[in-house]
């Protein structure tokens, strides 16, 4: 196992060795930071994971697992969604390349042969300490270059730890295609949550106040004032603990899951006529509360503990993995979402 994971890092950074983080003490204003995992005893011990996987998680945040898919697993998955894209406004720009697909897996079941993989439900069960459900998918033509950002404000989970995302690579991925990057060890940084953003600004905390519960479409310019707010004080302290982006050069099979606290983005793609081909799912714990975009923005942490959290209904894949149904997926065009009712059979 040891030389196993010295290959995968001379892979990924060029080095057998991982450079070390950089933690910087934390002011006594500071956010507070968040778990890992499960305060249970023996979590970080249970050795029905590897011991390799298990200390690069809690360490940096991010595991890779090279080659768990094969050619003749990831042509039927690449198929179906070329073939789905073709009926749909994906925003396709000069290259023939479309803009995200989201959530296609409610019209296409058979997409979660991939997310159902017993090595990565087993390895996710064990990151999210309980049985992993899926809510959600993305499907990408080609690199995103956002900015690094962490999932958990859109989706917010209790516990924390409790959601992951895995991104599967349904191709090699080029350095001058925008390859996917984390910042490690993100996950133990300070985590920001509303009541840090309004604390040093007083005008968006009073409209906060008084705007959290009108209509949505009231409230959308608040809510988006916030999420830039939180943009702007995640990048500063990013920059101020002097973390850099590593990108991941990994080949098609290759699996990639990440704590949800962890930032990531998409590096820049130097070759616009370089695809991506990539799929990312979510998951959260079968015990998970989820939480939106707005809720997380708009109330305290103490506040968030009576709010309603989505509803789960959830549906079985032959039996392997349960999954979040809708009546939709979604496809984004020049900036646009665009709603795509499910198909009947």
């Amino acid at each position: 196992m040891v030389q196993w994971i010295d290959v995968l890092r001379r892979r990924l950074f060029g080095s057998p060795e991982l450079p070390p983080a950089s933690p910087l003490p934390e002011p006594a204003s500071a956010p507070r930071t968040y778990p890992v995992g499960p305060d249970r005893s023996g979590w970080a011990e249970d050795i029905s994971v590897p011991a390799e996987l298990r200390e690069t998680w809690i360490r940096d945040g991010f595991v890779v697992m090279p080659g768990i898919f094969d050619a003749s697993q990831l042509a039927p998955y690449a198929a179906t969604v070329a073939r789905a894209r073709t009926a749909i406004d994906d925003g396709r720009d000069a290259f023939g390349f479309g803009d995200r697909v989201g959530q296609l897996h409610q019209q296409y079941p058979d997409l979660l042969e991939l997310a159902s993989d017993a090595r990565v439900l087993s390895f996710l069960n064990w990151a999210l300490g309980d049985r992993a459900i899926l809510f959600g998918s993305l499907n990408f033509d080609k690199g995103t270059q956002q900015e690094a950002h962490i999932d958990a404000i859109f989706f917010w989970p209790e516990p924390s730890y409790s959601m992951a995302g895995v991104w599967i690579a349904l191709e090699d991925i080029a350095e001058d295609a925008g390859p996917l990057f984390y910042v490690r060890g993100s996950h133990n940084w300070p985590f920001l949550r509303s009541e840090d953003l309004v604390r040093t600004r007083p005008d968006l905390a009073a409209r906060r106040a008084a705007e959290r519960d009108l209509a949505p479409a009231d409230r959308a310019a608040l809510t988006q004032e916030l999420g830039a707010a939180w943009t702007h004080d995640f990048l500063k302290m990013k920059a101020d603990r002097a973390t850099p982006n590593v990108p991941l050069h990994i080949k098609a099979g290759d699996v990639v899951c990440w704590h949800s606290l962890l930032a990531h983005g998409g590096s820049a793609r130097l070759n616009e006529a370089r695809s991506r081909h990539s799929v990312v799912f979510h998951y959260i714990g079968s015990r998970t509360s989820l939480y939106t975009f707005d809720q997380f923005m708009l109330r305290d942490a103490e506040a968030m503990k009576d709010e309603p959290p989505q509803p789960l209904n959830l549906v079985s894949y032959k039996g392997r993995l349960d999954y979040m149904r809708y009546d939709h997926f979604v496809s984004y065009s020049k900036g646009n979402q665009l709603l795509h009712p499910v198909r009947g059979p």
